[in-house]
Parts: structure tokens; C-alpha cells; sequence
């Protein structure tokens, strides 16, 4: 069987368990009054909701730092420039989402922002404008984080089905 290049097991844990918080991140509001009624309330909800973005934070700026240090791999080949600018700022915008959006939650609320009931990280005392700014940030930044995640998936999958080349194998196991 053909070799092809692959992540490393550390970027590949990290970016299966931002994937898994994002979508949880993400359910936990979408289903804000079944999670309600199955957490015990609203600000169970919100709570895990915020905190989760806090870890969906702090694993992205660590998965920066391992890319920093590690690299990528060339999953697509070099005489592919459109494909590899297209694949590089998407997830490049995907990266800079996940800073913005968990930022901006965090700036909106204008309060302290407790952790899992163990941390508390003081609110930043600032004009309900910019609370404002904050919000839209975050509305905004989370439904486009919400589109290109998808079309980062639909890629993936269209790698795996339809063009048969080993995309989306880097990123899934170290087999051949």
C-alpha cells in the first residue's frame, strides 16, 4: 500500500477533542431546554457552555504551539497551490475562530467567568457598547465557525469518497 503523510498522535488528539467539545459547545445552546431539563437547569447549561469554551480555547492556542514546533504535514501535493491556499485559510480562519469566539463570549457577559464551578476569571469592567460589539462578535464568529467546520467536513469527505486520496487518512490513523 501507497505511504502517505500523516499528523502526529498529539495534533490528532487535539483535533479530535476540540471537535467533540465544538459540537457539544455548540448542542448545549441548541438544545438549551432539553439540556435544561437533563442538567437541571438553565445556568448548568451556560455554565458548561462557557467552560467548555474555555478548554476549546486553551487546546487551540496548545495545538498552535504544537504546529509551531512540529509542523504540518504536506497532505496535498505542492503542484496543488489552489487547493493548499484554499485548505491553509480555512483553517487558518477556523483557528482564529476558535480565539474569537470563546474571547468574545467571555467579553460579552460582563461577568466573572467561572470554570467548571473551580476557576473564576474576573469580567472586565467595560461600556455596555462594547459588551454589545462583543455579542454580535460572537453570534457572528460562532456561525461562521459553524460553516467552515461543515465545509471542512464536507472537504474531507469529498477527499475520501469521491477523489480517493489519503486527506483524510492523515488525520485519522497511522496505517497505511
Amino acid at each position: 500500500m501507497q505511504s502517505y503523510p500523516q499528523y502526529s498522535s498529539k495534533q490528532k488528539w487535539i483535533h479530535w477533542s476540540s471537535a467533540l467539545l465544538i459540537v457539544i459547545t455548540i448542542l448545549l445552546l441548541l438544545a438549551k431546554v432539553t439540556m435544561s431539563n437533563i442538567l437541571g437547569g438553565m445556568p448548568i447549561v451556560y455554565l458548561l457552555h462557557k467552560s467548555l469554551g474555555v478548554v476549546v480555547l486553551l487546546l487551540t492556542v496548545w495545538r498552535i504551539i504544537v504546529i509551531r514546533s512540529q509542523g504540518v504535514p504536506d497532505v496535498l501535493p505542492k503542484e496543488q497551490k489552489l487547493k493548499r491556499i484554499l485548505s491553509k485559510s480555512t483553517q487558518g480562519i477556523i483557528y482564529l475562530l476558535l480565539i474569537i469566539v470563546p474571547l468574545s463570549g467571555y467579553l460579552m457577559s460582563g461577568r466573572d467567568l467561572n470554570v467548571f464551578g473551580f476557576i473564576s476569571i474576573p469580567a472586565i469592567d467595560m461600556p455596555n457598547n462594547l459588551h454589545q460589539l462583543f455579542h454580535t462578535m460572537h453570534l457572528i464568529g460562532s456561525e461562521l465557525l459553524v460553516i467552515l467546520v461543515l465545509f471542512h467536513i464536507l472537504v474531507a469527505l469529498y477527499h475520501y469518497f469521491w477523489i480517493k486520496d489519503n486527506v483524510l487518512q492523515s488525520m485519522l490513523n497511522n496505517r497505511d
